[in-house]
């Protein structure tokens, strides 16, 4: 099946809930995470491909489906056989939920490392809707899915990561990445798990007790030597697209604006002072009683502006002169 006709199938089961055994579904009041993500919760009518046991959750596991989202969601709906998982993410960045995360379902498989009923109930599964691993028939460029039918002919469709046996593995999405970063944050802050990733992605956990010990986010192949979901560049990619989604855009700080030069103040304007009358000393030439001349001290209050400042020997010489005349 190529990319074309997954898309179309996908957008086809988005609108009517119908996978490929025929199973209809009926959707629940959409869960929104953030970003303009929503969990689709979605169930076929029964409950016995899941135990309705609450466990404590401490890890998620990522899976690729090696299918398509209707044949995806058939297999992991199948009446009264508990192997599924809560939660399917399409390539169009679809996030359907097929019961409730506190519940749980084998999702490991026996040769599980930690115990597939252990590793099962305490972990959170996610399968990524995925074609997996291809093969370039014959080298000439046409890409085989695991079934043996042309994948694509595009290397834009393709991953070109040697993992496990394989070279080549159909490309995630990019919203189909987003829409898995966004769920993980969003199961991480619900259930208290670490957004971290297991060490040596690509490898097996040393020992059980390890994986059962392990909090935070791991993958299929981590548990089991025989899976290849997922190749360690895939892990990488969504891990990513997480770190970007965290990071704290620190606000650019405002250039200052240059000050501005200080201006001179202003004289302060003063209220005019009421003139005052300014008392000036005159003297004046006066005669006494036996006709003698003596100068007297006389005050005058007239403005400034308008007095005839003489001395005392100028009136007293006008006075001569005024005498002299008067006597010729």
């Amino acid at each position: 099946m190529t990319p074309e006709t997954i898309a179309s199938r996908e957008s086809k089961f988005a609108t009517t809930l119908t996978d490929s055994s025929g199973k209809k579904f009926t959707a629940g009041n959409p869960i929104d995470i953030g970003d303009g993500f929503s969990i689709i919760p979605i169930s076929p009518g029964f409950k016995t491909y899941f135990y309705q046991t609450r466990t404590v959750k401490t890890q998620i596991c990522l899976h690729f489906t090696v299918g398509v989202i209707t044949g995806d969601v058939a297999s992991l709906t199948k009446e009264n056989n508990h192997m599924s998982v809560p939660y399917v993410v399409d390539r169009s960045g679809h996030i359907y939920r097929l019961f409730d995360d506190a519940f749980w379902s084998y999702h490991l498989g026996s040769a599980a490392i930690g115990g597939n009923a252990v590793m099962s109930k305490q972990s959170i599964g996610i399968e990524i809707s995925n074609y997996g691993p291809l093969k370039d028939k014959e080298q000439n460029g046409n890409y085989i899915d695991a079934y043996g039918n042309l994948y694509t002919k595009d290397p834009a469709n393709v991953d070109f990561v040697s993992y496990r046996g394989y070279c080549y593995y159909a490309k995630m999405t990019e919203i189909q990445k987003k829409a898995v970063a966004h769920l993980l944050k969003y199961l991480s802050e619900k259930h208290g798990i670490p957004l971290t990733f297991k060490e040596m992605i690509g490898e097996v956990f040393d020992t059980a007790e390890e994986a059962v010990a392990y909090k935070g986010i791991f993958c299929h192949s981590n548990v089991r030597k025989d899976k290849y979901d997922m190749p360690p560049e895939f892990t990488l990619q969504i891990k990513d697209t997480l770190d970007d989604m965290n990071k704290v855009v620190e606000p650019v700080a405002a250039e200052p604006e240059p000050e501005k030069p200080a201006e001179d103040p202003e004289p302060a304007v003063k209220d005019p002072q009421p003139e005052t009358d300014v008392v000036h000393r005159e003297f004046v030439v006066k005669e006494n009683e036996n006709g003698d001349p003596y100068v007297a001290e006389v005050e005058s209050s007239e403005p400034a502006e308008e007095q005839v400042h003489l001395t005392w020997f100028d009136k007293f010489m006008e006075w001569l002169k005024s005498l002299f005349k008067s006597r010729q």
